[in-house]
């Protein structure tokens, strides 16, 4: 037998640790979302928003696909049209076509929102109204 001072194998049924600790649970989806991203005066023409598909999702942060190969800058909004809610993120990991994002703060649209984030309340409506689903 040789003992010469290897570490020993992780029990089978442990998990292994990562940098960033464990993450939530999260949920297989395929729902439409809309990324948002700069301060919002530039939003009704399009130019700071991109469709996304959400592949998955957590109370934590979530996997969104983008069909063409675009940059993000660091931080974003998501905005998830069937649960009426907008969510501050952080992009986590790039891997076209698939980025990661790590949720800061959410909100939700038909809720009191902060003045300066009432464009993400517009842009829901709009996309709700698009989506052929009531407003709430």
């Amino acid at each position: 037998m040789d003992s010469g001072g290897a570490a020993a194998d992780p029990p089978a049924d442990r998990k292994p640790e990562t940098a960033y600790g464990p993450r939530p649970a999260r949920k297989r989806v395929c729902l439409n979302g809309k990324l948002v991203y700069g301060d919002g005066i530039f939003v009704p023409d399009g130019g700071y928003t991109l469709d996304c598909a959400i592949h998955d999702i957590s109370e934590g942060g979530a996997k969104i696909v983008l069909a063409r190969h675009q940059a993000l800058p660091p931080e974003v909004f998501l905005i998830v049209v069937k649960y009426c809610a907008a969510h501050r993120a952080r992009v986590v990991w790039q891997d076209f076509p698939a980025r990661g994002l790590c949720f800061s703060k959410s909100y939700l649209l038909n809720g009191v929102l902060p003045a300066e984030l009432n464009f993400l309340r517009r842009l829901w409506s709009a996309l709700d109204a698009r989506s052929g689903m009531p407003a709430e």
